[in-house]
């Protein structure tokens, strides 16, 4: 029975160092695998954890997963900033650009005048909605129906557009192309479909056309439509540039932009539409 335990304890050990995995720390977490003296064994596993060893591989892999992720998306902290947990708390997750430009201006007329719109085509301030049709925290977003709230608590005076940014890879991009058909068959359904989408959330191909089929959109043309992924360019395109000119780093990704004035804030995440709402108004008081 010693030498049993014993022969456990190493076979953890080698474990833990050669395979270098979560799923390691878990199994042998179970202490159900050792059936001799478990108050030692628990002893040993913890002497482990908390190793100097140890912590540099958990340290050295958690670096590895942060550095890969700025290689994806980019660092958005600026290194020489100090930023305070009451800076944290009380930011609720928006980014702010004071910097009125023309650029901002006239790309969010030229989406205005490309991409149907829910809401009044005249009013000041416009929510770019930055989704996708397989992100979680979109559909989340969606089904609560925020965007439509905030369009109802300012009337005449807020309109939203939904563009596509791709985390979730290329089928994600394909349903993205398949909303521009739609978009470019009949506009007008066009958040319909994004709806009912989500209702049907994970929505594949074959989902998403009997939708528009629903919508009474011809499934035909839309088939043709998306047999031609002529759409792809300008999605890609369209995530360079929310990438460039508002920071979108993720989905869902939401920018108010003041028509007016050029200046925006980048509301990041499914947040509730109080987060909107105070957003609008500071920019209304500014």
């Amino acid at each position: 029975m010693f030498l049993t335990a014993l022969w456990c304890i190493a076979a953890i050990i080698a474990c833990i160092f050669a395979c270098k995995a979560s799923q390691t720390a878990k199994d042998v977490y179970n202490l159900n695998i050792l059936s001799a003296w478990w108050e030692e064994n628990f002893k040993k596993m913890n002497e482990l954890y908390t190793s100097k060893a140890y912590i540099d591989y958990a340290t050295e892999q958690t670096s590895g997963y942060i550095n890969s992720f700025m290689s994806a998306y980019g660092d958005t902290n600026d290194e020489n900033t100090e930023i305070d947990d009451e800076d944290i708390t009380n930011n609720e997750d928006t980014e702010t650009n004071n910097i009125p430009t023309d650029d901002v201006k006239s790309i969010v007329e030229d989406m205005l005048a490309s991409t149907p719109i829910r809401g009044d085509k005249d009013a000041r301030f416009t929510i770019i909605e930055y989704t996708e049709l397989h992100c979680p925290y979109c559909q989340m977003h969606t089904q609560n129906w925020t965007i439509n709230s905030i369009i109802e608590q300012f009337p005449g005076e807020v309109n939203s557009i939904s563009r596509h940014f791709i985390i979730h890879g290329e089928d994600a991009l394909n349903l993205a192309s398949a909303m521009e058909c739609i978009a470019e068959l009949k506009p007008e359904v066009y958040h319909d479909a994004f709806h009912k989408a989500f209702e049907a959330y994970p929505v594949d191909m074959e989902g998403l056309i009997n939708i528009a089929g629903e919508l009474n959109i011809d499934k035909a043309a839309l088939q043709s439509c998306v047999d031609e992924w002529k759409h792809k360019q300008s999605i890609n395109d369209g995530m360079t540039q929310a990438s460039k000119l508002f920071g979108v780093n993720g989905t869902p990704g939401n920018v108010i932009v003041d028509r007016e004035t050029g200046k925006f804030e980048l509301i990041s995440g499914a947040q509730p539409a109080d987060s909107f709402v105070t957003a609008i108004n500071k920019m209304k008081n500014a």
